[in-house]
C-alpha cells in the first residue's frame, strides 16, 4: 500500500499535500540560492471526462427526438444565437450549446424521423462538422454523482458501471464487516452508512488510543506523531461509501452496511484478536465482550503476513466457524509477488483469496500469484499514470490529513486495495439473491470472471491469476437464472490527443471482456484525415489490449478530427473513440514560472517567499532560473495563460515538477529542476484550478 496525492475535504485538490517532505538538495545551501532547470511543452492533451462512466451495455437506441441533432463543430463554425444554418432546404437552429466544446444541439422543423436521418447524413458530409449524431432517448442509468468518482477507474475495470443498473445493493438489506485498522466515522464517505462495531486490540500501547479492547471502533492512527494510513476507511470506503450524494468517492455497493471492526494499531494486529474478531463478526459469542447485534453477511480482510494455514490450524477454525454461520469470507492475496499459497489468511480455504490488478488488467506487479488465488480485483499501480488522468494510478477512498485534521480522499494500491472490491460485489450478489452461499458467490465469480492470459498474469501461466478479472455485470446476470451473454467492449487510455505535425504519440486501447468471452479480437481504424497513419500492436489479440500507434506528417492539416477505434471477432463489432487535435504547440512566451515556498502548515505559498518569472523566450522550450531564493523548501510549477483571461482553464498548459510521477519539494540549490507543461482540458482543468487556488 502506497500513499500518493490526497483529495483534500471540500472538495479542494491538494496536490501539495503529498509533496515530498525531504525534498531534494544540498542540506547546508550557498547564501545565493538557486533553482534552475528546462520546462517545455508536451502535446499530449488531457482527458477532459476521463471516460469512466461510460457504459458497454446501452438502453435502445432506436428511439430518439425528430428534428434534433447533436453536432460537434470545427472551431469557429459553431451557430451563433439566433443565426440558422442551411442544409438541403432544411433550417437549423440553435437549441443550446452543450457542455462539450463547440458542440451544439440544434433543431430543424422536422417531425419525421426519416426526414431526421437524412438531414443527419448531410450533416456528416459537411467541412464545417467533426460530428453529428441522433439526440437519443435513453433509459437512466446508475451511474453515481459522486464527486471525485471521476477518478475510480477501478470500478469500470470490474463493469460495475453496468452492474449497478441490475443491482446497487438496495434490494435487501447486506451489512459488511470490515477487519481492519478501524474507521473514520466523521468522513463524510461514511455518513449513515455505519453500524456499531468494535475495537478487539488488547495492548494499548498497540491501540494508541489510551485504552484495550472496547466498543469504539474509530481509528486514531497507526503512526503516532506522523501521518496514519487509516487503511481500514480506504478498505471500507470500497466496500460501501455513500453512494450518489453528490459528496466524495463511491463505494461497490450502494446499499450495503459496514460494521467497523479495529484490529490493526501502531504494531499490526495479534491472530488472536483477528481471530476474535472474525468469529465476533460472523455473530459468535466472544468473551468479554458484548454480543454483535449485526452479524456480518460478508467479511473483508485486507491484512495477512507470511506462512501457511495447515501451519496455524485456528485461522481455518475460525474461517470453518464463521462460514457455517453464513458469512462470506474475503481476503487479500498479499502484495509480496510471490506464491500465495505461503502466506494468511490467503492460503486458507472456506474463504474467497483475491489478487490485485492495474489499468491495464493486468497482474499489478507487487501482487501475489498462484494456486491459491481464486479472482483478480482492481489494486492500482502507484508508479505509473497510464489512464492519463493526472495521476497515479492507485485506487482512490477515504483516509484523513493528519497535518491539516481534514478528512479526504487517496491514492492506495494493493491487494489490501483489491479485496474490498470483491466483498462489495459479493454484499451486491447477497442483496440480489439473499440465500447466496459462499460456495454459490465463489463458483458465480469464477465462471464470470474474465481470464487472464500470461501476458496479463505476467507469469508463464495465467492460471497463476485464477479465474481472472471479476465481472459484476456478469456474476449479477448469473444469479438471474440465465447464462451470461459473452461479450466485449473497448476503451481507449488517454483517448483525448494533440499531435503537432510531424509528431507521434501512443494509445492503450483495453479489451474488456464479459461473459467468458474469450476470443481474438482484430482492430482497424476509420477516420483518419490524409497524413495520418495509424497502426496496432498486435493487430489480432486474444489478450486485454492493444497498442495504437499515430504518426502525423508535416503536411497534416490543423484541426480536430475523430477516430474511431473498431474491434472485430464473430460477428460482434465494438467501437471506441479518440479525439486528435493537430495543432502547433504555443510559444512559452508569456509562460509564468513560479517557484512556491511551500508553508505544511496552511497547505499554501508565503507570498513573501515565493518567487514568478515570466518567460520571454518564443520557443517551445526554455531554460529558467530562479535567484535569491530564501533557504526552505519550494514546488516549481507553470502556467501558459493562453487566452490571458487570469483564469486556468481548458487550452491552457500547466505542469508541475514531479519525481517518479508524485510533486515534490524542491530546496535550493537545485538543478536540473526539468519538467513539461500539459494541456488543460475540461474536467482536468476545473480540478486544478482548485489547486491553484491554494498557491495565491
Amino acid at each position: 500500500m502506497q500513499m500518493y496525492k490526497w483529495i483534500g475535504a471540500v472538495a479542494v485538490l491538494g496536490l501539495l499535500a503529498a509533496c515530498n517532505p525531504n525534498g531534494g538538495g544540498d542540506p547546508n545551501p550557498p547564501e545565493n540560492l538557486e533553482i534552475s532547470g528546462q520546462v517545455g511543452l508536451d502535446t499530449r492533451a488531457l482527458r477532459p471526462e476521463f471516460g469512466v462512466g461510460a457504459m458497454t451495455q446501452l438502453a435502445a437506441q432506436s428511439d430518439f427526438v425528430p428534428g434534433e441533432l447533436i453536432v460537434k463543430f470545427r472551431p469557429g463554425a459553431a451557430l451563433r444565437p439566433g443565426a440558422t444554418l442551411a442544409a438541403d432546404g432544411f433550417q437549423l437552429g440553435l437549441v443550446r450549446d452543450l457542455a462539450l466544446e463547440n458542440t451544439q444541439l440544434v433543431r430543424a422543423a422536422v417531425q419525421d424521423k426519416q426526414a431526421t436521418l437524412e438531414l443527419l447524413q448531410r450533416l456528416k458530409g459537411r467541412s464545417d462538422v467533426v460530428y453529428a449524431q441522433l439526440n437519443y432517448v435513453r433509459h437512466a442509468f446508475k451511474t453515481p454523482n459522486d464527486e471525485f468518482y471521476s477518478y475510480q477507474w477501478h470500478y469500470p475495470a470490474m463493469n460495475l458501471p453496468q452492474a449497478w443498473d441490475l443491482e446497487t445493493g438496495a434490494s435487501n438489506p447486506v451489512t459488511v464487516a470490515v477487519i481492519d485498522t478501524g474507521i473514520l466515522s466523521g468522513h463524510p464517505d461514511f455518513q449513515g452508512k455505519l453500524l456499531p462495531g468494535y475495537d478487539f486490540i488488547s495492548d494499548p500501547a498497540n491501540a494508541n488510543d489510551g485504552n484495550g479492547r472496547d466498543n469504539n471502533p474509530e481509528d486514531p492512527g497507526d503512526e503516532p506523531g506522523g501521518q496514519g494510513s487509516y487503511h481500514g476507511a480506504h478498505v471500507a470506503g470500497t466496500v460501501a461509501a455513500a453512494t450518489n450524494e453528490g459528496v466524495g468517492g463511491a463505494g461497490v455497493s450502494w446499499g450495503a452496511k459496514i460494521v467497523p471492526v479495529r484490529v490493526l494499531g501502531v504494531q499490526g494486529g495479534t491472530d488472536a484478536d483477528i481471530l476474535d474478531s472474525v468469529l465476533w463478526s460472523a455473530g459468535i459469542s466472544v468473551s468479554g465482550v458484548p454480543a454483535n447485534p449485526n452479524p456480518a453477511h460478508v467479511i473483508n480482510m485486507s491484512l495477512g503476513g507470511s506462512g501457511k494455514c495447515a501451519d496455524v490450524p485456528a485461522w481455518q477454525d475460525a474461517f470453518n466457524k464463521a462460514s457455517a454461520k453464513g458469512s462470506i469470507i474475503v481476503v487479500a492475496a498479499g502484495n509480496q509477488n510471490s506464491d500465495a499459497n505461503d502466506f494468511v489468511p490467503a492460503s486458507c480455504t472456506g474463504i474467497i483469496t483475491v489478487g490485485a490488478t492495474e489499468t491495464r488488467n493486468y497482474r499489478a506487479p507487487y501482487s501475489n500469484y498462484g494456486s491459491r488465488i481464486d479472482v483478480m480485483a482492481p489494486g492500482g499501480d502507484t508508479k505509473n499514470d497510464r489512464n492519463g488522468d493526472g495521476y497515479v494510478d492507485g485506487v482512490l477512498s477515504a483516509a484523513r490529513n493528519d497535518q491539516s485534521g481534514n478528512y479526504n480522499w487517496v491514492f492506495y494500491q494493493g491487494t489490501s486495495m483489491a479485496s474490498p472490491h470483491v466483498a462489495g460485489l459479493v454484499a451486491l450478489m447477497k442483496s440480489k439473491k439473499p440465500s447466496l452461499t459462499y460456495q454459490e458467490a465463489l463458483s458465480v465469480l469464477k465462471q464470470t470472471a474474465r481470464p487472464l492470459d500470461a501476458t496479463a498474469c505476467q507469469r508463464a501461466t495465467g492460471a497463476d491469476c485464477g479465474a481472472g478479472l471479476v465481472d459484476a455485470v456478469a456474476a449479477l446476470q448469473a444469479l438471474g437464472g440465465g447464462n451470461p451473454t459473452p461479450d466485449f467492449s473497448l476503451s481507449v487510455t488517454a483517448p483525448d490527443v494533440q499531435l503537432a505535425p510531424g509528431g507521434s504519440a501512443s494509445l492503450t486501447v483495453n479489451l474488456n471482456r464479459s461473459g467468458g468471452f474469450a476470443n481474438s479480437v482484430t482492430f482497424s481504424l476509420s477516420g483518419a484525415p490524409t497524413g495520418l497513419t495509424g497502426s496496432f500492436n498486435p493487430g489480432s489479440t486474444a489478450g486485454n489490449s492493444t497498442t495504437l500507434n499515430l504518426s502525423a506528417s508535416s503536411s497534416l492539416a490543423p484541426g480536430s478530427y475523430t477516430l474511431t477505434v473498431q474491434g472485430s471477432s464473430g460477428g460482434l463489432s465494438r467501437n471506441a473513440t479518440v479525439n486528435l487535435v493537430v495543432a502547433a504547440p504555443p510559444s512559452l512566451k508569456g509562460t509564468q514560472l513560479v517557484a512556491c515556498y511551500y508553508l505544511a502548515s496552511e497547505d499554501a505559498c508565503d507570498e513573501g517567499k515565493s518567487q514568478v518569472l515570466t518567460l520571454s523566450k518564443d520557443a517551445s522550450s526554455a531554460a529558467y532560473r530562479f535567484s535569491e531564493l530564501k533557504d526552505g523548501k519550494y514546488v516549481v510549477y507553470g502556467w501558459k495563460d493562453t487566452n490571458k483571461n487570469g483564469k486556468l482553464d481548458d487550452g491552457d498548459y500547466l505542469g508541475f515538477y514531479t519525481e517518479d510521477g508524485e510533486v515534490v519539494l524542491v530546496r535550493p540549490s537545485a538543478s536540473d529542476i526539468d519538467f513539461s507543461l500539459g494541456l488543460v482540458s475540461g474536467e482536468r482543468g476545473r480540478a486544478l484550478e482548485r489547486v491553484r487556488s491554494l498557491m495565491r
